[in-house]
């Protein structure tokens, strides 16, 4: 099939791209401004580890019910929930900021409870995507989203650089709660008839109790789809290897190198440049090759260039090896996505991607909690920089032996098998 002569996005899609890309440009922005906060109240590697765990930990705790959620109710609604609730709680965290709070476990009250919105808000808007876009182009609405985020992802720190230098953290912090309330007021304007709830689908699971359900997506995963149990084990493991340096990242900008905050804001920027191309090249990459070969060959890439960061110190250096892993990981996401959209019954999709979700974050906070400890005990982030870069060799090459290896994103959905069947 030509380009072409495939069915439009359609309006809804670009009002959805812009919600996403506005909350994404202020979360990109919190994303530098909150652990700079800390470092700046502490001047601790273990505080901003324990930062990056807390804000990870719901995803541990409340992934499986999101995604329930996200099956059992209107999709659109919930994001529009999850969206005011997001930008009240990042509001109040700003009226922290102002206080000059000057302790940091009200910061960390505010920052656990506004991660808490995550995992209820991604299974909806994963599960929302195949209802407002036809299943041909996919592909493509999540190559544009990647690559938006991405362009986000170079444009938010240098901002938050600059509005920390110029007008302190509170302003940075309040440009996060408002891109909540714009998201949420354009999909407000976004109209599915019928609402969103996969009803019809869904029809012979209605009565199912709210643990059946999860049961029934576990089950789905590790019995009935090998390809997502690998995908997501694959990610659980890359995950712990890149949080290990991702963690003090930061600290080793400002401890051992001696950055400023603008300097900082440009050498992170640097990763949504690479991010960018990374994500630009994804769809073709997709068309053209299977997605878990695509999966297996980015992360072993990136594996061979993180080493790189142990003898490149020089700012520019930092920010083109940065720039090149993130280009690798952007393609990741945009591959995993479509394969998991278009294999996976859509009354399944929400319980699906919550849990899959929830196995690759599970490593991320005892990474990040390690780094913290291991870089506060022995001051050596340079070992930390090679183990990370290592397991994710050692990562692509298990997953290479693994059923992802084979899977295509043009595989028909496969159903789930009845309770308690052999399979």
């Amino acid at each position: 099939m030509r380009y072409a002569k495939m069915p439009r996005m359609g309006s809804r899609y670009y009002v959805l791209l812009t919600a996403y890309l506005t909350s994404s440009l202020g979360n990109w922005v919190y994303r530098l401004a909150l652990p700079l906060l800390v470092l700046h109240l502490t001047g601790s590697a273990l505080s901003t580890g324990v930062l990056y765990a807390i804000e990870y930990i719901p995803f541990l705790l409340l992934s499986m019910p999101g995604g329930v959620f996200a099956d059992r109710f209107d999709r659109r609604r919930l994001l529009i929930a999850g969206d005011a609730t997001a930008g009240v709680i990042a509001g109040c965290l700003g009226i922290l900021v102002v206080l000059d709070v000057e302790t940091l476990w009200p910061i960390y009250v505010a920052a656990f409870l506004l991660s808490c919105v995550e995992p209820v808000y991604h299974p909806a808007f994963q599960s929302f995507l195949p209802d407002i876009v036809p299943s041909e182009r996919l592909g493509q609405a999540n190559a544009w989203m990647q690559t938006g985020d991405n362009i986000m992802a170079m444009a938010g720190p240098a901002i938050a650089g600059g509005l920390v230098a110029v007008f302190g953290f509170e302003v940075t912090v309040f440009v996060n709660a408002g891109s909540f309330l714009v998201s949420g007021a354009a999909i407000l304007l976004i109209r599915v008839q019928g609402g969103t709830e996969p009803a019809k689908a869904a029809a012979p699971h209605a009565k199912a109790s709210f643990l059946g359900e999860i049961r029934e997506a576990v089950r789905y995963i590790f019995k009935d789809n090998k390809v997502l149990m690998a995908g997501s084990l694959m990610f659980t493991g890359t995950n712990f290897a890149i949080w290990l340096i991702q963690a003090n990242f930061i600290y080793y900008l400002t401890d051992y190198r001696g950055f400023e905050p603008g300097v900082i804001g440009t050498v992170l920027a640097a990763q949504g440049v690479g991010a960018v191309l990374g994500a630009a090249v994804a769809g073709r990459l997709i068309r053209r090759w299977y997605p878990g070969r695509i999966l297996i060959a980015t992360t072993a890439l990136a594996g061979l260039t993180t080493l790189l960061l142990v003898p490149v110190r020089d700012p520019v250096g930092i920010a083109i090896v940065w720039g090149l892993v993130y280009a690798l990981g952007s393609i990741n996401p945009v591959a995993w996505f479509t394969l998991r959209q278009r294999i996976v019954p859509n009354h399944l999709l929400g319980r699906v991607v919550a849990t899959t979700r929830m196995l690759a974050f599970a490593s991320i906070p005892v990474a990040a909690v390690a780094a913290g400890a291991v870089e506060s005990s022995f001051h050596d982030i340079y070992v930390l920089i090679t183990i990370g870069a290592l397991l994710r060799l050692l990562i692509a090459g298990l997953a290479y032996l693994s059923p992802l290896r084979r899977s295509s994103s043009a595989q028909t959905p496969a159903e789930p098998s009845p309770a308690g069947a052999d399979k």
